[in-house]
């Protein structure tokens, strides 16, 4: 028999999915947690171990935490704007415009607010099955603004990787351009106030159009090397070149980055939209951690090349972006999201002459599972700690509930991980260990008062637009007025 082995928490009776080295899925399976690690896996046959708490997990699945690997904390007052500006027709045109509203409301967001709103952002993904996440910050006009968005994601419980973007180009707003050097001491000093076991500092670049002088980025990429912290790029060119060739560039934005030494060391590389294909193979060599946002490639139909980074070894990271892009933070939306996408940049390949990817080069559910939790973890430099469930990682672990309609039926668990990502449902998130510690119980949180959340939010947002032009710039639905046909009263 086993040695009988001592722990804080056994989940057993349950179906584990370890994302482990050798990819292995106990059907009837138990984690064992001690000391916030993860103590023992394996099959039911082999338990033998006693906790001080033990749950029975029949009827459930046990998956490792998922991160999300592309997103904006302070944007949760974007919420329903895609349905303000729809259709898009004019990609940078849309982007000028949302700019324009998130100015006008970073201006008015201070510490406190800013903790406010961003709380509420973080309850929003613990619910859908987030034990960390991602954040660029680049809305600088109030300067103690990111500390209340940073310091609501370190009381949550969750991990994050946190970018602070120094932004000086014309295409925000004076009151967020900074110095680079100004930029670099507020990394500095954020990085002394929020680094943690669950949070790292990055410096960042939101991409090469935000800053007015290319050179900038060679500093600020020298100047995270000597202070051992790392880079942040949102690599994201929807002008599809263009803007590139205006300064008479001639390559592609990966190359460009590479020429001004952004890609010397392993770094994040968000989104990666409009990548050449050579460039695949660049961002492959310099180890560039690549977190991939399916929602977008929707809005312009171009789809998502997750095959070209599977084909060169490289397994992506999955984000949702903020608010202003998707208002669904649901990581079982997301992940089936990208098996579509990808299926459209494959179809939009054959109709240009390219030839089909291999067939383990097309995302499945399972490829899309290990993308969100190991994919994204190692996005965030994260996959040392977290991402798989291993014995000696932290014991960060999501316990789905399949004892739902919506869930059902899974044929003897043939198709168990098929219903998660085809039919998965924030609302089928039961509960959330990060480091042992729950931080979601019975699908509620137990660090904040969710009504109390919620309230406040909608309080500081009425605030705003009382103090703002903001309501100017939304849908008209309010008694007595018209919006598209529709009367409301």
């Amino acid at each position: 028999m086993p040695e009988r082995q001592t722990a804080d928490t056994l989940l057993k009776n349950t179906y584990v999915v370890t994302v482990d080295e050798d990819r292995r899925v106990f059907t009837d399976g138990y984690v064992a947690f001690q000391n916030g690690r993860i103590a023992a896996v394996g099959p039911m046959t082999d338990c033998a171990v006693k906790a001080k708490e033990t749950l029975d997990c029949s009827g459930k699945v046990v998956l490792p935490g998922f991160t999300n690997a592309h997103n904006h904390l302070s944007q949760v007052f974007f919420r329903g704007y895609n349905d303000d500006r729809w259709p898009v027709l004019d990609f940078p045109a849309a982007v000028a415009a949302l700019l324009k509203q998130q100015a006008l409301v970073s201006s008015r967001l201070d510490e406190e607010r800013s903790y406010i709103l961003a709380r509420l952002h973080a309850l929003d993904l613990i619910h859908a099955g987030y034990v960390g996440t991602h954040d660029e910050h680049f809305t600088n006009a109030i300067p103690n603004a990111v500390d209340g968005a940073w310091r609501a994601l370190d009381d949550s419980g969750m991990r994050g990787f946190l970018a602070r973007c120094i932004v000086n180009g014309d295409k925000v707003s004076e009151g967020d351009r900074e110095a680079v050097d100004d930029g670099l001491k507020e990394v500095q000093r954020l990085k002394t106030k929020f680094n943690s076991s669950r949070i790292e500092v990055a410096s960042g670049i939101l991409n090469y159009q935000y800053l007015s002088d290319p050179e900038d980025m060679r500093r600020i990429a020298d100047a995270s090397a000597a202070m051992d912290i790392r880079l942040d790029v949102d690599m994201t060119d929807n002008s599809r070149g263009k803007a590139l060739q205006a300064r008479g560039y001639k390559g592609g934005q990966i190359e460009y980055y590479r020429d001004f030494g952004v890609l010397q060391r392993p770094m994040y590389a968000g989104k990666a939209v409009h990548v050449q294909n050579h460039e695949f193979d660049i961002l492959a060599e310099h180890d560039g951690r690549v977190g991939l946002v399916p929602m977008l490639r929707q809005f312009d139909a171009v789809g998502l090349p997750v095959h070209h980074f599977l084909s060169r070894g490289v397994l992506p990271g999955l984000g949702t972006d903020g608010p202003m892009v998707s208002d669904c933070q649901n990581v079982f939306e997301l992940m089936r999201q990208t098996i579509l996408t990808q299926n459209l940049a494959i179809l939009r390949e054959g109709r240009e002459g390219m030839p089909a990817p291999e067939t383990h080069h097309w995302t499945t559910s399972e490829t899309v599972i290990e993308m969100a939790s190991l994919g994204s973890a190692r996005t965030l430099f994260m996959d040392d700690v977290t991402g798989s469930i291993e014995v000696g990682k932290a014991a960060d672990c999501v316990i789905a509930d399949l004892n739902r309609a919506t869930m059902r039926p899974t044929q003897q668990h043939r198709r168990t991980l098929g219903v998660l990502v085809w039919a998965g449902a924030a609302d089928s998130v039961d509960t959330i260990y990060v480091e042992g510690r729950k931080i979601l119980e019975g699908g509620r949180s137990t660090v904040w008062d969710e009504e109390e959340v919620i309230r406040d939010a909608e309080r500081v947002m009425v605030e705003i637009a009382e103090e703002t032009d903001l309501p100017q710039l939304m849908a008209d639905r309010v008694p007595g007025r018209q919006n598209r046909g529709w009367t409301y009263i």
